[in-house]
């Protein structure tokens, strides 16, 4: 059918549908950021837009990609602030699923109770496992403390990761502060220093208050248990029916009388 020109400007434009990331995709486009990110030549010196360009002609150089639509520099910026955003969450999750592990619990058991805890805090599901499990171990996403070695709180939000896997590389190449751990000889160090540290007379008092109060609670219970021990031997040789001994009429006597006095 014949269209004039006047219909056809008016033929409204088919709108493309939002084209998804696959894991591949997703898979390249870390591998573009952290070796962009950490050229030891240029990585700390390039400005935004100088980096995220980089990374676009990285990605789109990926053999892994053959055939694949190239994605606009924005997209893949885009891209990039939703897999940080999620692993940086994620990796709170992970934390606090290995607080709650058991002894009989294996890796496959952490993972699905990490997945529980992200999706009861973010009434979502995470579908980033795969980019988790690539960023896991880079120094800017495993910048928490060991869930093991620290006694905080189980569960933690995203404050405590919102400075993991920022979008660009740090300036004048000065990395992001990480806590040391403390070493064996100073922890021992400073356990001995806190048990050998003096008492004031304020807290002796009170330690000795304490321990008074568990002493005399100590003490009627033992008097009371002589007692009960006492009333049993007492009702037996009541209801015995043979003639007793001169030794347990002796006894009989004697419990008779300190149970009257």
């Amino acid at each position: 059918m014949y269209c004039s020109p006047s219909q056809a400007a008016h033929t409204p434009k088919v709108k493309r549908g939002r084209r998804k990331w696959s894991p591949t995709e997703d898979m390249v486009l870390i591998s573009a950021w952290l070796n962009t990110s950490k050229d030891a030549v240029i990585g700390n010196e390039q400005k935004g837009n100088a980096f995220w360009s980089r990374i676009a002609d990285y990605y789109a150089a990926s053999p892994n990609l053959k055939g694949v639509e190239r994605r606009e520099t924005d997209h893949i910026k885009q891209r990039w602030a939703k897999i940080n955003d999620g692993v940086c969450k994620f990796v709170g999750s992970y934390e606090a699923a290995l607080k709650q592990q058991s002894s009989g619990q294996n890796d496959n058991d952490v993972m699905k109770l990490a997945h529980q805890i992200f999706t009861n805090d973010y009434d979502a599901k995470f579908s980033l496992e795969h980019a988790w499990r690539e960023l896991r171990h880079d120094q800017k996403w495993c910048s928490a403390p060991s869930t093991k070695a620290t006694g905080q709180p189980k569960r933690r939000k995203t404050q405590k990761f919102a400075h993991c896997g920022s979008s660009q590389p740090l300036s004048h190449g000065v990395e992001e502060a990480m806590p040391r751990p403390i070493g064996v000889k100073a922890a021992k160090a400073k356990a001995k220093k806190t048990v050998s540290k003096p008492r004031s007379v304020e807290e002796e008092g009170k330690a000795l208050t304490v321990f008074q109060s568990m002493w005399e609670i100590k003490k009627q219970d033992n008097e009371m248990n002589a007692k009960l021990v006492q009333n049993k031997m007492l009702d037996s040789l009541l209801s015995k029916t043979e003639p007793l001994t001169e030794i347990e009429e002796a006894l009989k006597n004697k419990l008779i009388n300190d149970f009257l006095s």
